[in-house]
């Protein structure tokens, strides 16, 4: 298995729609395990195929393990083709709490890093405290691929994901808290959307503003307004939520 780099912000592969999974082979698989390896590695909770620079419809996750307890078990899952089914949104003023259910494994949800950041996907070990205070004001999320910022984002309470594993098997998963907005931020993912596109009013100008203070330059020669600018793209995604 190895490390793959994430890519982040303001790379084209973010913003493209995956292709569905069309070949179950030893290079898929080993992909997958490449994925979780990387996912663990950063440490996040999930992880896109898109952010290790894959076009295809596939996204491992584990919302129940803990970076810094090698006791806690890891039980690594990896839905490919997912197809997700939102339930109801979470009551206003219940959002800290009910991030703190539990998901389809059975283990209690955690603020932990990870491709959601303070609620799911996050961001890396050294940003677990600021994830934790972001979670205090409000049901924040962050990204592995927008690393160091977290924002408060809406999302369905619960979710299921259905689709198959990496041997063409069916899979269904349905998580409520923390796994559903795992299940939310790695389909958008798939989607060629971030999180930044999902949010509103304060919370998406306070991105626009970070990611340029954040982004002074680009090697690629993308200005930080460039990259900041796609944050603020893709409003119409915000239907799915």
């Amino acid at each position: 298995m190895a490390v793959l780099p994430i890519r982040t912000v303001g790379d084209p592969v973010l913003r493209t729609p995956a292709v569905p999974v069309t070949t179950f082979d030893a290079a898929l698989a080993r992909l997958v395990e490449d994925m979780i390896e990387t996912m663990y590695a950063a440490p996040g909770v999930g992880l896109a195929a898109p952010q290790v620079g894959v076009g295809l419809r596939i996204f491992v996750y584990d919302v129940g393990y803990s970076p810094g307890d090698p006791a806690v078990p890891r039980h690594p899952r990896v839905v490919v083709n997912p197809v997700l089914t939102l339930d109801e949104e979470i009551p206003a003023g219940e959002e800290t709490s009910a991030d703190e259910g539990t998901g389809d494994s059975g283990a209690a949800d955690t603020g932990g890093a990870g491709d959601v950041g303070g609620a799911g996907g996050l961001g890396g070990a050294e940003d677990v405290e600021d994830a934790e205070r972001a979670r205090e004001r409000g049901v924040a999320e962050g990204c592995l691929s927008v690393p160091g910022l977290y924002f408060p984002t809406p999302r369905a309470w619960r979710a299921t994901v259905r689709g198959v594993d990496v041997s063409g098997e069916p899979v269904e998963y349905t998580g409520q808290g923390l796994a559903a907005r795992c299940f939310q931020h790695e389909c958008d993912h798939l989607d060629g959307i971030l999180y930044l596109n999902r949010l509103t009013g304060a919370a998406r100008v306070a991105a626009v503003r970070a990611l340029r203070e954040a982004l002074p330059a680009r090697g690629d020669g993308q200005s930080a307004g460039s990259v900041s600018a796609q944050a603020g793209q893709g409003a119409s995604a915000f239907g799915r939520s």
